[in-house]
Protein backbone atom coordinates (compact mmCIF):
# COMPACT_ATOMS: atom_id res chain seq x y z
CA UNK A 1 0.00 0.00 0.00
CA UNK A 2 1.10 3.27 -0.80
CA UNK A 3 1.23 6.45 0.96
CA UNK A 4 -1.81 8.13 -0.89
CA UNK A 5 -3.85 4.98 -0.49
CA UNK A 6 -2.68 4.98 3.14
CA UNK A 7 -4.02 8.81 3.32
CA UNK A 8 -6.77 8.25 1.35
CA UNK A 9 -8.10 5.55 3.81
CA UNK A 10 -6.95 7.55 6.76
CA UNK A 11 -9.50 10.68 5.34
CA UNK A 12 -12.12 7.70 4.35
CA UNK A 13 -12.27 6.96 8.28
CA UNK A 14 -11.55 10.79 9.35
CA UNK A 15 -15.30 11.45 6.82
CA UNK A 16 -16.87 8.16 8.72
CA UNK A 17 -15.97 9.32 12.50
CA UNK A 18 -16.84 12.83 11.19
CA UNK A 19 -20.46 11.49 10.12
CA UNK A 20 -21.10 9.58 13.62
CA UNK A 21 -20.32 12.43 15.61
CA UNK A 22 -22.41 14.58 13.17
CA UNK A 23 -24.99 12.08 13.84
CA UNK A 24 -23.82 11.88 17.59
CA UNK A 25 -24.63 15.78 17.52
CA UNK A 26 -28.09 15.56 16.17
CA UNK A 27 -28.88 12.96 18.39
CA UNK A 28 -27.67 15.12 21.28
CA UNK A 29 -29.74 18.45 19.90
CA UNK A 30 -33.02 16.28 19.95
CA UNK A 31 -31.97 14.88 23.50
CA UNK A 32 -31.59 18.94 24.53
CA UNK A 33 -34.63 20.10 22.66
CA UNK A 34 -36.51 17.01 25.09
CA UNK A 35 -34.77 17.88 27.87
CA UNK A 36 -35.73 21.74 27.16
CA UNK A 37 -39.80 21.03 26.69
CA UNK A 38 -39.40 18.88 29.95
CA UNK A 39 -38.03 21.39 31.75
CA UNK A 40 -40.49 24.26 30.62
CA UNK A 41 -43.22 21.50 31.67
CA UNK A 42 -41.64 21.72 35.15
CA UNK A 43 -41.54 25.71 35.47
CA UNK A 44 -44.92 25.31 34.22
CA UNK A 45 -46.10 22.79 36.93
CA UNK A 46 -43.62 24.72 39.50
CA UNK A 47 -45.77 28.33 38.52
CA UNK A 48 -49.35 26.09 39.12
CA UNK A 49 -47.85 24.88 42.66
CA UNK A 50 -47.26 28.38 43.69
CA UNK A 51 -50.43 29.87 42.51
CA UNK A 52 -52.23 26.53 44.45
CA UNK A 53 -50.38 27.06 47.44
CA UNK A 54 -51.05 30.94 47.32
CA UNK A 55 -54.54 30.89 46.29
CA UNK A 56 -56.15 27.75 48.48
CA UNK A 57 -53.40 26.30 50.69
CA UNK A 58 -52.09 29.09 52.76
CA UNK A 59 -55.92 30.40 53.11
CA UNK A 60 -56.81 27.20 54.40
CA UNK A 61 -53.73 26.98 56.77
CA UNK A 62 -54.80 30.81 57.83
CA UNK A 63 -58.25 29.55 58.34
CA UNK A 64 -57.13 26.34 60.01
CA UNK A 65 -55.07 28.74 62.73
CA UNK A 66 -57.83 31.21 63.52
CA UNK A 67 -60.13 28.39 64.17
CA UNK A 68 -57.82 27.03 66.91
CA UNK A 69 -57.23 30.13 68.41
CA UNK A 70 -61.33 30.09 68.77
CA UNK A 71 -61.00 26.38 70.57
CA UNK A 72 -58.74 27.43 72.96
CA UNK A 73 -60.49 30.42 73.97
CA UNK A 74 -63.68 28.30 74.37
CA UNK A 75 -61.76 26.17 76.10
CA UNK A 76 -60.77 28.50 78.46
CA UNK A 77 -64.11 29.39 79.14
CA UNK A 78 -65.02 26.51 80.23
CA UNK A 79 -62.37 25.83 82.46
CA UNK A 80 -63.95 28.69 84.02
CA UNK A 81 -67.70 27.80 83.56
CA UNK A 82 -66.08 24.00 85.72
CA UNK A 83 -64.37 26.11 88.47
CA UNK A 84 -67.13 28.23 88.86
CA UNK A 85 -69.69 25.30 89.01
CA UNK A 86 -67.02 23.73 91.78
CA UNK A 87 -67.52 26.96 93.52
CA UNK A 88 -71.51 27.17 93.14
CA UNK A 89 -71.56 23.58 94.55
CA UNK A 90 -69.23 24.58 97.42
CA UNK A 91 -71.62 27.30 98.29
CA UNK A 92 -74.85 25.13 98.28
CA UNK A 93 -73.24 23.05 100.55
CA UNK A 94 -72.37 26.15 102.78
CA UNK A 95 -75.90 27.09 102.36
CA UNK A 96 -77.63 24.42 103.15
CA UNK A 97 -75.70 23.84 106.31
CA UNK A 98 -76.02 27.56 107.32
CA UNK A 99 -80.22 27.02 106.88
CA UNK A 100 -80.15 23.65 108.78
CA UNK A 101 -77.99 25.55 111.90
CA UNK A 102 -80.50 28.36 111.81
CA UNK A 103 -83.46 26.33 111.54
CA UNK A 104 -82.05 24.55 114.15
CA UNK A 105 -81.09 27.81 116.44
CA UNK A 106 -84.77 28.70 115.26
CA UNK A 107 -86.22 25.44 116.56
CA UNK A 108 -84.44 25.75 119.77
CA UNK A 109 -85.23 29.39 120.66
CA UNK A 110 -88.75 28.94 119.47
CA UNK A 111 -89.71 26.12 122.03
Amino acid sequence: MNNEQKILDILAQMQGDMARMQGDIAHMKGDMAQMQGDLQALNDRTSRLEINQENVIIPRIQLLAEGQVTIQNQIKRISVIDSMQDDISTLKTAVRFLSEKVQQLENASGK
